[in-house]
């Protein structure tokens, strides 16, 4: 009689260990959810929220200079088809806005930096919204015609 408590003691001690064997896994599962989660998480916060459509390159004569220059359209994801459907509209006035610009602008200090903004509030106060955040010159040569210009 005294192997049947031996036996039953036995059978505790390996459902015990069963038990903590599953437990184990379930933490370590649980580890894993919680890490692939933040890491998906952190992914998405990181990647860009931003669109870019390119434009140009646009070849601008007047009587006080020449410009030859590429631009990049840069909207939200979310407004991502907007410079596409807009193409022609867009295109004319990004032409019209460089055409029309002051060469004392060109020529000043941070000169690209002044142009992207005239050319954010051309198309602005064109489209009444505020779809384009900002343009990017991607390429940009300027030649002055007179020494007034």
């Amino acid at each position: 009689m005294a192997k049947a408590p031996v036996k039953a003691q036995v059978r505790t001690q390996d459902n015990l260990v069963a038990y903590i064997a599953a437990a184990v896994v379930v933490c370590l599962a649980a580890i894993f959810l919680v890490t692939w989660t933040q890491t998906r998480n952190a992914h998405d916060a990181t990647k860009p929220q931003v669109a870019y459509t390119k434009f140009g390159p646009y070849q601008i004569e007047s009587q006080a200079f020449a410009m030859h220059v590429s631009l990049v359209v840069q909207t939200s994801l979310d407004d991502s088809s907007w410079p596409e459907k807009n193409r022609k509209d867009l295109d004319v006035v990004l032409k019209r806005t460089l055409a029309n610009v002051d060469p004392k602008v060109i020529r000043s200090p941070n000169n690209l930096t002044k142009l992207q903004d005239i050319i954010v509030k051309a198309c602005d106060a064109t489209f009444n919204n505020q779809v384009v955040q900002t343009i990017l010159i991607t390429d940009f040569t300027y030649q002055a015609r007179d020494e007034e210009g």
